[in-house]
């Protein structure tokens, strides 16, 4: 199962003090959000009215004088021309400040109408070279000046695109505005055509009535302006009506709409010209100045409404940034004492209790009282860790009793083995002198048989005192043959018979390792053949190995699983410490036995799949565990033994502890220098090797004498009082203590 990420505790309480803070951040920005964008948009308005607004009104009056100039061409004069040319220079200039104003903004923000207004102009050159082209005479009114009049109408219509979109409280302003605007262009349109027919001399019908039109026109649009405005924003307008040349413009107007058609201007053309100019250049002198209050109001109202939106925005803010700071500070704080007890808690639970348990488990004098948790406040934190060493203390207290009665259980089991140990060590020396008196066949076998027995028991306790943590009193004083070590091994367990030696190399370990080693292979050998049919061999094999020797114990058994070989292989790698407490029924105390006795002596055992089915078992002597052997001892005289006969000696099952039967191979292999030698303070007991007989069997196998067998058990039970008296003698018998 992956690990589940988990937050931190201080995480989790800066999240909830931080969202009550947060909510209210949240109100504070859904509050300045329109706030904001109200300002933004003012500005916006204030920059469009400031910056495009006065270019586009350069632009229309621009175009106003130039389409004047061209209907005063249609006379021919050179004055004329050259008043035209002024005209277009100066809308080429009024355009390219257009440009450059609305490149300013984005062109989103932009307006549509001031980008129609721009694509408009750009034809403008084209319709100047139709006027170009054609004579003086041939400039008709309708034809030069229509052109004109669209450009124009589309500066007119930003105007009114800029009332819908503005503020509430500048709409009666802008609308006063652009009824100005719609006047100043409806006066000009009117001089255009009166001067076109002062250029012509004739005063068309056609011509009378769109000045007749226009005149309305401008008397409607007039009567709008300040209409909306209060009294002191209509002041303005006021005195523009009262103007003496606007004045004279309204009569010239009533005389032309009254008189009759002409075929020339009805009235005089100075009066009128001048009166016209006159009150254009009045009108665009308030438009300027209406412009500029619109400017001024738009960043004047911006202002005062960011003004506005500090003054209730910024209390909210600052309440909440204090008290997201404040809970942030304590959260931290708790934060910091809860990581401390965190840490102090998982450092003693995770460390110090380990390392005390460790070093009670191995025998050392601890403090039953350790050191309490820090403490910082008074709270349900220090409970917390009040709690921690109560439980602390409590765990301690059980790990020393626990200790307590492990080593008091290890003691007990040290002493019921050194007491077996002794009694066994005391039943085989009566064993002895029963089996050197009886001259029985049948009853010495018997004895023989309780003597492997005895052995046997032997083995058990040692491994008890072993797993205990005592060591075994039995240890030769000299280096012993791989082969005799093998023997020894076998002779200690029920099934020695099966127990095969092949290709043992002349190699000899030195006496500790011998005596261990013999425990180790008895124990394996245990294994192999109580888990392998009884009608199949235990192979043992060993040869050298980069120094050292490698020895090998074979069985033909079922063999174990792939689990169990690693379980196993890694109790052997790295045995623990022998703990009664995890004792179950099926415990494998000879896997602890070789894993104890291997990890002593450096030696490396591992268990594996066998070749041929069943377990295969590798013990790795190193080269610093082998000594050189001892020379041979020289063999007995021939009065200590009885001469060989040519019929085999009764098949008689020797016990194990004393002197297993072993195969040719191996009783041939040694050769005689092992008759005298000992093992673990007890002689080897070994079957003479003969020779079969070339014949049918004789009938005296059946029939030897009592006295060839008692003079042949004489002489083996000399040999195994002087190796008995050759080892060290057992510890005393506890039971008299």
């Amino acid at each position: 199962m992956p690990p589940v990420k988990r937050r931190s505790l201080r995480a989790r309480m800066i999240t909830l003090v931080l969202l009550p803070s947060s909510v209210l951040l949240l109100v504070w920005s859904l509050f300045t959000a329109p706030l904001v964008g109200d300002i933004r948009e003012l500005r916006t308005e204030a920059d469009l009215g400031r910056e495009v607004g006065m270019a586009v009104s350069q632009v229309i009056y621009s175009l106003q004088r130039e389409r004047l100039a061209t209907a005063e061409s249609a006379g021919g004069a050179e004055s004329s021309e050259r008043a035209l040319a002024g005209a277009r220079e100066a809308t080429g200039t009024a355009v390219a400040d257009l440009g450059e104003a609305l490149d300013g903004f984005d062109p989103d923000a932009l307006p549509v109408q001031a980008l129609d207004l721009r694509r408009g102009v750009e034809g403008l050159a084209h319709h100047r070279d139709i006027v170009d082209a054609l004579p003086p005479h041939r400039r008709e009114l309708e034809q030069t000046t229509a052109a004109y009049d669209e450009m124009v109408e589309q500066g007119l219509r930003f105007w009114d695109a800029r009332v819908e979109h503005a503020d509430p409280a500048q709409i009666p302003r802008l609308r006063s505005l652009t009824s100005l605007m719609r006047v100043r262009e409806l006066l000009a349109l009117q001089n255009t055509v009166f001067t076109h027919a002062v250029a012509t001399d004739t005063f068309t019908p056609a011509a009378h009535t769109e000045f007749v039109a226009a005149a309305g026109a401008h008397r409607h649009a007039w009567d709008r302006i300040g209409a909306e405005l209060a009294p002191e924003d209509a002041r303005t307008y006021r005195l523009l009506e009262s103007y003496d040349s606007l004045q004279r413009v309204h009569d010239l107007q009533d005389e032309v709409i009254a008189a009759p058609q002409h075929t020339r201007p009805p009235v005089n053309t100075t009066a009128w010209q001048g009166a016209a100019e006159a009150s254009d250049q009045r009108m665009r002198a308030v438009e300027h100045e209406q412009l500029g209050l619109l400017a001024s109001y738009g960043d004047t109202r911006a202002a005062d409404l960011a003004r506005t939106a500090l003054l209730t925005s910024l209390p909210v803010l600052a309440i909440a940034l204090a008290s997201a700071a404040v809970a942030i500070a304590g959260a931290v704080r708790m934060g910091r004492r809860l990581h401390l007890l965190r840490t102090t808690t998982l450092e003693h639970a995770r460390v110090h209790l380990p390392r005390l348990t460790a070093r009670l488990r191995a025998g050392e004098e601890v403090e039953p009282e350790p050191e309490p948790l820090p403490r910082t406040g008074g709270d349900e934190i220090t409970d917390v860790a009040d709690a921690f060493d109560d439980a602390r203390r409590a765990a301690v207290a059980a790990a020393v009793q626990e200790a307590r009665l492990r080593a008091g259980v290890r003691a007990m089991f040290g002493t019921i083995a050194r007491r077996t140990q002794s009694l066994v060590h005391r039943q085989l020396a009566v064993l002895d002198r029963l089996e050197r008196d009886e001259t029985d066949p049948d009853t010495l076998a018997s004895l023989f048989r309780v003597d492997h027995f005895s052995a046997r028991l032997r083995r058990n306790a040692e491994n008890l005192m072993l797993l205990s943590g005592g060591a075994p009193a039995r240890y030769p004083r000299s280096p012993m043959r791989l082969h005799e070590v093998v023997r020894a091994a076998a002779g200690e367990i029920e099934d020695y018979t099966r127990v095969q030696p092949r290709d043992l190399p002349a190699v000899a370990l030195r006496g500790d390792v011998a005596a261990d080693t013999a425990r180790l292979l008895a124990e394996l050998l245990e294994n192999a053949t109580a888990f392998s049919p009884p009608t199949t061999e235990v192979a043992v094999r060993a040869f050298a190995d980069g120094g050292g020797c490698r020895i090998e114990v074979a069985d033909l058994g079922l063999g174990m699983g792939e689990a169990a070989l690693e379980e196993a292989n890694a109790l052997l790698a790295d045995p623990p410490r022998f703990d009664v407490g995890g004792l179950v029924e099926d415990s494998p105390l000879g896997l602890f036995v070789v894993a104890t006795l291997a990890a002593r002596h450096g030696l490396a055992v591992e268990l594996s799949a066998g070749p041929g089915g069943g377990v295969l078992a590798a013990v790795r002597v190193p080269a610093d565990a082998l000594a050189d052997p001892e020379p041979a001892p020289a063999p007995p005289p021939a009065a200590a033994l009885p001469a060989p006969v040519p019929t085999p000696v009764p098949a008689v099952s020797l016990p194990a502890a004393t002197a297993p039967p072993v195969p040719a191979a191996v009783a041939a292999g040694p050769g005689p220098d092992t008759d005298a030698d000992h093992y673990m303070g007890l002689p080897r007991r070994r079957r003479r090797a003969v020779d079969p007989a070339p014949g049918p069997a004789s009938t005296e196998e059946d029939h030897r004498s009592p006295e060839r067998i008692r003079s042949m058990m004489s002489a083996f039970q000399s040999g195994t009082l002087r190796a008995r008296a050759d080892g060290p003698e057992p510890d005393g018998d506890p039971e008299e203590g």
